[in-house]
């Protein structure tokens, strides 16, 4: 099966795709235009959370009437970006008859945050006529995807209520009015992205006709991820052929009537309609490799040991040129889920080009497109590669191999491959439950250090021992002169202390004779206290006094403290 090859800037059938929308969850993309990078700032005070990259524009498979225009900018956008008090804003301005005119524009909500699931809130349209706008009774929906850490915000709208015509110019424009005196705004593109609208012909809109997608048995579904983390994703893997070598066996050659691509096995969790039907293994390839065998179903797979086996096409979808295989060999699988892959990323190829099985190609990611879950790459691909694995440095699938660009009708593009990304899997070959973003997931496991990585922790190892051993010198020299000063100053101190002991062993004996002496004289007074104080005590008691008591001739003496006479005498 020959590899698909694709227009440069224009991209149908091989390109078509999942819109990241809640209206759209399961759309997918049959048309899409988009302006070259802008780089400019064209405010005089910048601020990057409103630097626009790109303006584009596209028509998905669920509607024939609906379009959608996206602000793509520098970093995710934030919720209340557009409602801050200030008046800030963003808009997609069309020219319908290119006369640098506005004849229409969509305009964010004021006063509204964004919603970050996908969700759309109601903006605002405005119809131009010569200059003076007026609103517009047409509904728009603007919706964001910041919870899966995407950079746009997007406008949906019908195009037979704005009235659109099949050619107009547009542009995308942003400002923040936190500053009144300086202007902080940012057009894309400038000048305008002059659009083409695909004819009715042309655009693929059977995408729910039985012969373009449909599945004979009750889908897959996702495990939580195992996949491996990389400190930096832009490095090669440490070892490429002991990588290489764990994926092979996971990589076959899909064969079809004449033609042949590629599948590989992806982790997942057969439903009981297949466990049931005796398949223990998933294969994931291109929807044009299979395409000619769809009437029964039935296709050769290639395993990497050399043996053939019959595989069953279980799911198919045309639009999003995916197709999933069923075997009932066992086949290891490879991990597909993970974090969303950025432009300078490593990336690995495996595939049968021109029927050779097992061949591996290296390049980078030279592109990435958040908004239809596609990217671009450098490795190499020639026909016989669709439907393989193209790979990050841990061995994780980041989409298939799809097709390559021409530069003109009979020139291909080197270099500028096109994948179609894994969250394109999801509805459509596998049913993505547990993890439902494969972009969107962390990593469970710390992978090794890269070659670079340990050469930099063995070059800081060596430069914190030579500075430890520095130090350690610098604080033994430091150590030394200070015993030295503190040996010096008790030296001295103790010369001081020899002659105060020798002066005052001198005056010892003559202290002590005087101590003595006070001693002698204490215990005297105390001796003389003692007798004051028993003589005061004395003095202090009270004394007997002598009285005659009479009665008659009789008389009686009493001699008692406080005397009195007995009863019935009387003190004489």
């Amino acid at each position: 099966m020959r590899l698909r090859v694709a227009p440069i800037f224009f991209l149908i059938s091989s390109l078509l795709i999942q819109l990241l929308s809640s209206a759209t969850a399961n759309a997918a993309v049959t048309w899409y235009q988009k302006s070259k990078l802008d780089v400019a700032y064209d405010g005089t005070l910048y601020n990057s959370q409103y630097d626009l990259e790109y303006s584009s524009v596209y028509i998905f498979d669920n509607s024939d009437d609906d379009i959608y225009f996206y602000l793509e900018f520098l970093q995710v956008p934030r919720v209340s970006m557009f409602n801050d008090g200030l008046g800030s804003f963003g808009l997609i301005s069309l020219d319908y008859d290119r006369d640098e005119k506005e004849d229409f524009r969509l305009s964010t909500p004021s006063g509204v945050n964004l919603r970050t699931d996908r969700g759309s809130v109601d903006g605002r349209a405005h119809r131009y006529v010569n200059g003076s706008g007026t609103a517009s009774s047409c509904s728009v929906g603007v919706f964001t995807n910041i919870d899966e850490g995407d950079d746009w915000v997007g406008f949906k709208v019908s195009r037979k209520c704005i009235g659109l015509p099949n050619s107009f110019n547009m542009f995308g424009y942003v400002e923040y009015n936190g500053n009144k005196n300086v202007g902080s705004f940012d057009y894309a593109p400038y000048p305008d992205l002059t659009v083409t609208l695909p004819s009715s012909s042309s655009s693929a809109t059977t995408g729910s006709s039985s012969t373009s997608s449909g599945s004979v048995y009750a889908l897959p579904s996702t495990k939580s991820n195992g996949s491996t983390s990389a400190s930096n994703y832009s490095d090669a893997p440490s070892d490429l052929s002991k990588l290489s070598e764990s994926l092979l066996p996971s990589v076959v050659t899909v064969k079809c009537q004449n033609g042949s691509g590629t599948g590989w096995s992806a982790d997942s969790e057969l439903s009981d309609a297949l466990k049931g039907a005796g398949f223990t293994t998933v294969l994931i390839t291109n929807h044009h490799v299979i395409e000619d065998c769809l009437t029964n179903k039935i296709v050769s797979v290639l395993l990497s040991n050399g043996a053939t086996v019959s595989g069953s096409i279980f799911a198919w979808n045309e639009v999003s040129d995916i197709a999933g295989i069923a075997t009932k060999t066992s086949i290891p699988p490879l991990q597909w889920i993970g974090s969303r892959p950025k432009q300078g990323w490593w990336v690995g190829v495996l595939g049968s080009p021109l029927g050779a099985a097992g061949i591996l190609t290296t390049g980078i990611v030279s592109s990435v497109n958040n908004i239809t879950n596609t990217f671009t790459f450098t490795a190499a691909i020639n026909p016989g590669n669709s439907g393989g694995p193209v790979f990050d440095s841990t061995g994780r699938v980041l989409g298939l191999a799809t097709s390559k660009n021409l530069i003109s009708s009979n020139i291909i593009a080197e270099g500028f491959g096109n994948a179609q990304g894994t969250p394109l899997l999801c509805s459509r070959v596998i049913t993505c439950v547990v993890e439902k973003d494969p972009w969107g997931a962390t990593s469970k496991y710390k992978g090794a250090a890269s070659t670079q990585e340990l050469a930099a922790i063995a070059e800081a190892k060596a430069a914190a021992e030579a500075a430890a051993k520095i130090a350690q010198d610098k604080a033994v020299a430091e150590a030394k002169a200070a015993a030295e000063a503190a040996a010096k100053i008790a030296s001295e101190a103790l010369a001081k202390s020899q002659g105060d002991f020798v002066s005052l062993s001198a005056n010892y004996n003559s202290t002590l004779n005087k101590l003595n002496e006070a001693q002698a004289q204490i215990e005297f007074l105390q001796g003389v206290i003692k007798n004051l104080q028993t003589q005061v005590s004395d003095l202090m008691k009270p004394k007997a006094e002598t009285i005659v008591c009479t009665k008659g001739a009789l008389y009686k003496v009493v001699k008692k403290i406080d005397p009195k006479c007995p009863k019935g005498f009387k003190q004489a």
